[in-house]
């Protein structure tokens, strides 16, 4: 017991010593100039969220959502949250047939530089 504690408070003094660092700098986690999908997945209420998996190929510009049977492809809600300052058309978060499986976002940087077209598929599997 008495050495759990002093791993625990020793853990603290290290990450306070780390965080409070004047020398440690996080990179930019988004800049002007940066044009990608961050977040993909289906409204919970259409899918639930253990039925649903999301995977990014982020050089192929290509998502795709697995779910699992039994869902009425007519009417989902897919988020799609672009990075920090960009644009996205179409916009997610409506809803949208997707009785074809797929569909196009495209996003552009914030300052106008860089434009690419990400591709969700969603995809039925029989199991994760």
């Amino acid at each position: 017991m008495m050495n759990k504690i002093i791993l625990a408070l020793f853990s603290i003094v290290i990450l306070s010593s780390v965080a409070c660092d004047s020398d440690y700098q996080l990179d930019d986690i988004a800049s002007q100039s940066d044009a990608r999908v961050l977040m993909a997945s289906i409204d919970v209420r259409d899918v639930p969220y253990d039925s649903q998996r999301t995977f990014y190929d982020h050089s192929a510009k290509a998502i795709r959502i697995d779910i699992l049977p039994g869902m009425d492809w007519t009417t989902f809600t897919v988020f799609v949250t672009p990075t920090l300052y960009s644009t996205m058309t179409p916009y997610g978060g409506f809803e949208q047939d997707w009785s074809s499986g797929s569909k196009s976002y495209t996003v552009t940087s914030g300052d106008g530089s860089v434009s690419n077209t990400y591709t969700v598929n969603i995809v039925e599997v029989t199991a994760f």
